[in-house]
C-alpha cells in the first residue's frame, strides 16, 4: 500500500558522472571479493575478447537485460576483467539515498542520473557526449527497470539506439569516419543449490503475517494466494472495486488495479499529459510531472497530497512486475524465487530484496552492432530504424538468455 516517503524531495538537479580511478579500483576489488563469496560468474573468453576488441576511437554502448539488483556489480566486474571503464545511466532517486552520500559515490563510480518519465535532456546530452568521446563504454539497461523476470526480457525502450545514432551524426561533423557500436549482453542468474525448503520457510512466514489459513498444494499456488491477498490490500487502500475475481483472473486484476490507480491521479491532474503506451511508463511520466509540481508548491498540505500520489504511482510501477503467468506449478525454482522476492518487497517494504542464497551468474555478449552502417536509413526515417533495431536487439538478447537458461540446466545436471 502507498505510504509517505521519509522526506519530501525538491526539484532534483542532473548529476553527471565524475569517475574517480582510485574509487573505481577499490570498488572493483570489493565487488570481485563479494562475487567470489556469493556468486559464481560464468563468462566465456570470446565474450570478453569481443568487448576488449572494440575499435580504438569508436563509441560503444553496452546494453544488458536488467534482471536483478546485482546487475551493476556484474558490469563492474566485467569492467575489471576487460580493462574498460564503464559510464552508466542510473535512476535519479538512487542519488538521494543515505542523505546524498550514495550520490557522491555513484558519480565517482561512473554513474550519471536520469529522471525516469521526464524528458531529461541533460542526461541524454551527457550520454551522447560519452559515446562521442569514445574513451569509455556507456551502459544502458533498455528495459529501464528491474522486473525480477530474469527469463523473460521485457519491452525495450529505444533510447540506446537513439543516443548511439545521434552521437554518430554529431561526431561525423568533425570526423566523417566515426563509428559507434551497440553491444548486446545477456545476464542469467541461477540458484546452484536446491532452494525449495528456503522457499517454503519464507512463504510460511508471509502466510502467517497475512493470516492466510488455507494453503494451496504447490509453492506456486501458495505464492499466487499471497499475491492475491496483497493485491486486495492495495485495492482497499485506494478504494478500488475490480470486476474480475478469482485466481484465474489475477493477471487481469493486477492490470485493472494499475489502471485504476493511474486514473485516480489523472482525474486530480487533468492538465498533466500522459503519452506513454505502457502502464509503468505512464506511472513514471506522471510521477516526474508531479515531482516538478512538488518542488514549486508552497502549501504543506498540498505537498503532502502530491507526495501521496507519487507514492501511489510508485506502487503502479511495482505492480507492473507482478506477473502470475510467469510462474506456474511446474515452473523452475528460479522463477518462484523471483516471485517470492517481489511479494516480500511489498509485504515487508524492502527496497532491494536479497537473493535466497548463493547463485551462479551466466553472462554472454553478442557481436557488436555497428550503427554507422544504417546511418543513411536513419536520416531518412529515424522512427522506423529506431523501432526495427530496438525490436531486433530485444529478440537477440532474449535468445541469448534462452541459451544461458539451457547452459545453467546443463551445468546443474553435470553437478548432480
Amino acid at each position: 500500500m502507498a505510504r509517505m516517503s521519509e522526506s519530501t524531495p525538491q526539484k532534483r538537479e542532473f548529476r553527471p558522472a565524475t569517475p574517480s580511478p582510485w574509487l573505481i579500483k577499490a570498488a572493483q576489488t570489493l565487488v570481485h571479493t563479494e562475487l567470489s563469496l556469493k556468486y559464481k560468474l560464468h563468462i566465456d573468453k570470446d565474450s570478453l575478447e569481443m568487448l576488449k576488441g572494440l575499435p580504438e576511437g569508436a563509441g560503444a554502448i553496452l546494453i544488458p537485460n536488467h534482471a536483478d539488483e546485482t546487475d551493476p556489480r556484474i558490469c563492474l566486474e566485467l569492467s575489471r576483467l576487460t580493462g574498460k571503464r564503464f559510464i552508466s545511466m542510473c535512476n535519479r532517486e538512487a542519488f538521494d539515498e543515505i542523505y546524498g552520500l550514495a550520490g557522491w559515490a555513484l558519480q565517482r563510480l561512473g554513474h550519471f542520473s536520469v529522471e525516469r518519465g521526464a524528458h531529461d535532456s541533460k542526461a541524454k546530452e551527457f550520454a551522447i557526449e560519452t559515446v562521442k568521446q569514445a574513451k569509455d563504454i556507456l551502459v544502458i539497461f533498455p528495459e529501464g527497470e528491474i522486473f525480477y523476470l530474469n527469463e523473460r526480457v521485457q519491452t525495450f525502450h529505444s533510447g540506446a539506439v537513439e543516443i548511439c545514432m545521434q552521437a554518430i551524426l554529431e561526431q561525423r561533423k568533425v570526423d566523417e569516419n566515426f563509428k559507434a557500436f551497440l553491444v548486446p549482453m545477456a545476464i542469467k542468474y541461477h540458484y546452484k543449490v536446491p532452494i525449495e525448503n528456503l522457499l517454503l520457510t519464507r512463504i510460511e512466514k508471509m502466510e502467517a503475517r497475512l493470516s492466510i489459513k488455507t494453503y494451496a498444494p504447490t509453492l506456486a499456488g501458495r505464492l499466487r494466494c499471497i499475491q492475491k491477498t496483497l493485491l486486495e490490500r492495495e485495492q482497499e487502500t485506494f478504494n478500488i472495486q475490480i470486476e474480475t475475481t478469482g485466481q484465474d483472473d489475477l493477471a487481469q486484476e493486477i492490470v485493472e488495479t494499475e489502471n485504476a490507480i493511474i486514473s485516480q491521479v489523472e482525474e486530480k491532474h487533468k492538465d498533466l499529459p500522459v503519452s506513454q503506451a505502457h502502464l509503468i511508463d505512464q506511472s513514471w511520466q506522471l510521477s516526474a510531472a508531479l515531482k516538478e509540481s512538488l518542488a514549486e508548491e508552497a502549501d504543506h498540505a498540498v505537498k503532502m497530497e502530491i507526495q501521496r500520489e507519487i507514492d501511489a504511482l510508485r506502487e503502479v510501477a511495482q505492480l507492473s512486475s507482478w506477473r502470475p503467468q510467469y510462474y506456474g506449478d511446474d515452473t523452475s525454482p528460479d522463477r518462484l524465487a523471483e516471485a517470492l522476492l517481489k511479494m516480500e518487497r511489498e509485504l515487508y517494504r524492502i527496497k532491494r530484496p536479497q537473493p535466497l542464497t548463493t547463485r551462479d551468474v551466466f553472462v554472454k555478449l553478442a557481436e557488436p552492432v555497428d550503427l554507422s552502417t544504417v546511418i543513411d536509413q536513419y536520416t531518412k526515417d529515424s522512427h522506423a530504424v529506431r523501432h526495427n533495431l530496438t525490436g531486433d536487439l530485444h529478440e537477440k538478447i532474449q535468445g541469448m538468455v534462452d541459451e544461458l537458461i539451457e547452459r545453467a540446466k546443463a551445468k546443474g545436471k553435470r553437478g548432480l
